[in-house]
């Protein structure tokens, strides 16, 4: 049955003409990354807590919470100056790397899901050229050579369409989702300040 589909997975491609070949290439490719990104989100995100919690917790035994979360606190920690301008600099530092790899791929994944239906459009135009040479040349009597043309038009289109559709709305998922990352990025590092310059004015 797997070589079945194989050899008509195969056989759909030849018929779709040579613009299945780069459609293929930008469908695994795009797959990939957002299979990628879905694997990164998650394991990003993975045992995130409030602020206050972080602080109460940090430097206890067993202390976890999500990486992005870790590598601002200890990176704050480790770098803070005790001047509110400064601080507030080195937070945003952090705060771009982490925002930096959340929003990685998603651009790639949008523009890869944009060109799909484009290839598409080039074998839809490709296959209608090919079925008007074979009536200026033969007129409307070879039905195969027609019907040849006629398949590469409306397959590419076809599978365009089955990537660019489920690729667009992935692409829009997954920045809906980092934008919302971003958000509690930006929270986090605000309560993180506001707490530490909370804690320095009780102290002085």
């Amino acid at each position: 049955m797997l070589i079945d589909l194989l050899e008509r997975a195969i056989e759909h491609i030849e018929t779709g003409g040579l613009v299945m070949y780069p459609l293929l290439v930008v469908s695994i490719i795009m797959f990939f990354l957002v299979m990628k990104k879905f694997i990164e989100i998650r394991d990003f995100t993975r045992g995130d807590m409030p602020v206050l919690e972080c602080l109460q917790s940090i430097g206890k035994p067993g202390f976890m919470a999500a990486n992005w979360q870790m590598e601002i606190i200890k990176g704050f920690l480790s770098k803070r100056t005790f001047n509110d301008d400064l601080d507030r600099s080195i937070l945003e530092v952090l705060r771009l790397r982490q925002i930096r790899f959340v929003m990685g791929s998603n651009k790639s994944i949008g523009i890869l899901a944009s060109i799909a239906p484009l290839l598409g459009l080039l074998g839809t135009v490709s296959g209608m050229i090919t079925t008007f040479l074979v009536i200026a040349k033969s007129g409307t009597g070879d039905a195969k050579a027609l019907a040849s043309g006629i398949s590469e038009a409306l397959i590419t289109t076809q599978t365009g369409l089955v990537v660019a559709v489920p690729g667009l709305f992935l692409a829009n998922f997954l920045r809906r989702r980092s934008n919302t990352i971003e958000d509690r990025i930006q929270r986090f590092c605000l309560g993180l300040h506001r707490s530490h310059r909370d804690i320095d004015s009780e102290e002085g």
